[in-house]
């Protein structure tokens, strides 16, 4: 292997600590603001080095097809130490800045739908809802008039009907007696 790519794999591995610094750094953050489960987080852990293996083998195998070397190694020491020495602080305030700023984002976005969307569907479904609760009031105070109406327009009647009314159960009962004779044996006398 030639000087070049050997300098060129150790920059590259320096590159690959400081990101592992950064996600590092990010994981720990989200971890700290969020309760997450001891089950959870020891799943995390493990997916985070497993991730972050699988990134140095992955630029290992670009830069010089996948040789480890020890000073790999120091390289991606380095440049962890580089990070968390020089870049770890403002990395995190720059991470919550833009934790704060998405947040922001996401609260006016909600805003934006609630008012142009949610409060104007809420508003027509309780314009309706009095709309009809109104007509429903009048329709069933008007049936109860007419009903009334009826009812004593019908009231000088109703004497007649009940008269009417035992004619034809005297007349069903007779009929009836009729057809049990007609259709039942006649008994022995």
């Amino acid at each position: 292997m030639s000087i070049a790519v050997q300098l060129q794999t150790i920059a590259l591995m320096s590159a690959c600590g400081a990101l592992m610094g950064m996600g590092f750094d990010t994981y720990q953050l989200f971890r700290r603001r969020w309760r997450i489960p001891a089950w959870l987080i020891f799943v995390l852990d493990v997916s985070f080095w497993v991730t972050s293996v699988l990134l140095v083998f992955a630029v290992l195998q670009r830069v010089n097809d996948g040789v480890v070397r020890w000073p790999i190694f120091l390289g991606i020491i380095a440049g962890a130490w580089l990070y968390f020495v020089l870049g770890s602080k403002s990395y995190t305030q720059f991470l919550l800045s833009v934790i704060k700023f998405v947040k922001w984002l996401y609260l006016t976005i909600m805003k934006i739908i609630d008012i142009l969307i949610v409060q104007p569907i809420l508003f027509v479904y309780k314009l309706l809802s009095i709309l009809f609760g109104f007509l429903f009031t009048v329709l069933l105070t008007l049936g109860s008039f007419l009903w009334k109406l009826v009812l004593f327009a019908a009231q000088p009647f109703a004497g007649w009907g009940r008269l009417m009314g035992r004619h034809f159960s005297r007349s069903a009962a007779g009929i009836s007696a009729h057809i049990k004779k007609w259709l039942l044996p006649k008994k022995k006398r």
